[in-house]
């Protein structure tokens, strides 16, 4: 039953997210995202819009929210810039049945590799530098 939930719950997430990415914002900003495909071997790029105040941190939302990853939870996440870096911490719930630490390479690269390949893949943002923190703390993997 579990994870019946889980798939409810999971599809609902992405239909949502999916719906947010077609409105288009009054002010807005082309991004392009980063997609792992299904066979955990390349990128897929897709243009979207997003607002431009606050576009940085409404791409990690919205490639975070399309994450489907079994039994991991997010309960947060924070975005920092300085300078040509970006911190992205990450909260993992403490109810969640698995950790950062548990995913495997193709998940890993699924998560971490979309965030860091459209963050530093758009030119307005000026990015070099992407950082995974969990809690505050360096993400080891």
């Amino acid at each position: 039953m579990a994870k019946l939930d889980w798939s409810v719950q999971t599809g609902q997430r992405l239909i949502q997210a999916r719906a947010r990415r077609l409105m288009v914002p009054a002010d807005p900003l082309t991004v392009t995202l980063y997609r792992l495909d299904n066979q955990c071997d390349r990128f897929q790029a897709e243009t979207i819009q997003v607002p431009r105040q606050d576009s940085l941190t409404t791409t990690v939302g919205l490639i975070l929210a399309e994450q489907a990853i079994i039994d991991l939870e997010l309960s947060g996440y924070r975005v920092g810039v300085e300078g040509d870096a970006v911190t992205i911490d990450l909260r993992v719930s403490r109810d969640s049945p698995r950790r950062l630490q548990s995913l495997s390479v193709c998940e890993q690269k699924a998560l971490l590799g979309s965030l860091k390949e459209t963050l530093i893949n758009q030119p307005d943002w000026g990015l070099t530098t992407v950082r995974f923190t969990q809690r505050g703390h360096p993400l080891v993997l």
